[in-house]
């Protein structure tokens, strides 16, 4: 049985998914194919990566913390978790907003 190193699986793979988002005009810049992929495809000039960001909100002004929908749209656009206090009260047109972005939320301890 022949080996492959794991390298050279990965430079396949990338090759591969370099080609395929080419074919569908997506502009890869050349430090996307050498190195940190996810954050360098631009497509319309907006970031087609991932979300992999967990932001925590911060809350403390309130005496009894209120997550609004203003709080949701001034997330970066690869958040995927928000991390907020216990017995956050959330409105729902944040609530909506949550859902519609696919944002899972923690809360802290």
């Amino acid at each position: 049985m022949n080996e492959i190193p794991l390298e050279k699986i990965v430079q396949l793979v990338v090759s591969a998914v370099v080609d395929e988002l080419t074919k569908r005009g997506v502009k890869v810049s050349e430090s996307a194919i050498s190195g940190s992929i996810s954050q360098n495809i631009v497509q319309s000039g907006q970031l087609t990566g991932f979300k992999t960001k967990s932001e925590k909100i911060d809350l403390s002004n309130f005496r009894s913390p209120v997550l609004t929908e203003n709080h949701i749209k001034r997330l970066h656009q690869l958040t995927a978790e928000i991390i907020i206090p216990r017995k956050t009260v959330i409105t729902p047109k944040a609530r909506e907003a949550i859902k519609r972005q696919n944002i899972s939320i923690r809360f802290e301890n």
